[in-house]
């Protein structure tokens, strides 16, 4: 049954566009966010090129903003690579949860389980295969754009200041970030059978979150962390590896609890519905 339950969940996520969607957005973020850096580096120089042509301008005197610095300096293959960190972890997650919606409560939402439940599905088959296929094809999508964009980014670029395995690393974390937003997506979905506010609440969530705990402080050993060592990594910082494996560490937990607190909430309702079922009868 569980296999079978596999089967549903993989054919429901390739058919109808669903599975290109979510991959054409992550190539899409992978190519522009470096090729829109390149274009800005090339732009800038451009501009100086012209500026140096000047003689004696009158207008700023530029050693009172700094000197010499050249901005074409600040223009690197590092930031086109966080870019798409930033696009990844943001945008495509939130097309992947759109084209999920149906999967991660709406299903329920209609009752469409019924028959299914009557053929022996138990709440455990239901739910174990949404949180397997969808987390891992989110992670698997996410680290290949991620190391895809580096990439790109090499080939852009004479010199890229990153090295393939501080990438590696940045890219699982960002990896591990969009399994747990799709494993707490279908919790919330799951849950409360409206996909639709699941969206919404992951959505608003992120960025809330992500701003809060900055705020605070509160950098180490929690998933919204993630993101933000990642982008540290690909900008040339040494990791924090306590930090880095500890905030995987707690990730995995949430996930695994996330699982469980879904299969007790559908178990319930399993029984609520039978209830419901007898007294209409």
């Amino acid at each position: 049954m569980l296999k079978t339950g596999l089967k549903k969940e993989i054919m429901f996520f390739t058919r109808s566009f669903r599975l290109w969607g979510v991959i054409i957005a992550a190539v899409a973020f992978m190519i522009l966010d470096p090729a829109l850096i390149k274009l800005s580096g090339v732009l800038l120089e451009s501009i100086g090129t012209e500026t140096d042509n000047i003689q004696q301008a009158d207008v700023m005197d530029i050693e009172d903003y700094g000197g010499d610095m050249d901005m074409t300096e600040i223009i690197t293959p590092q930031l086109g690579v966080v870019g798409a960190s930033g696009d990844i972890s943001g945008t495509m997650i939130l097309i992947f949860m759109l084209v999920t919606m149906y999967t991660a409560g709406g299903e329920l939402k209609k009752r469409s389980m019924i028959i299914p439940q009557n053929a022996g599905l138990t709440p455990r088959l239901y739910i174990t295969p949404k949180f397997i296929v969808y987390p891992i094809l989110a992670g698997v999508i996410a680290f290949a754009a991620m190391m895809g964009s580096y990439l790109f980014s090499f080939s852009l670029y004479d010199k890229v200041e990153m090295t393939f395995g501080s990438v590696a690393m940045g890219s699982l974390a960002v990896a591990v970030f969009c399994m747990f937003m799709i494993t707490l997506y279908f919790t919330i979905g799951l849950c409360t059978k409206k996909a639709g506010i699941a969206v919404v609440i992951m959505y608003g969530g992120n960025i809330l979150f992500t701003a809060l705990f900055q705020a605070f402080r509160a950098d180490k050993f929690h998933p919204f962390v993630l993101t933000t060592q990642a982008q540290n990594i690909f900008m040339g910082e040494e990791a924090d590896l306590l930090n880095f494996w500890g905030s995987i560490g707690v990730t995995a937990l949430l996930m695994i609890l996330c699982y469980f607190v879904t299969l007790f909430v559908i178990s319930a309702g399993k029984v609520d519905n039978i209830g419901e079922e007898e007294a209409m009868l």
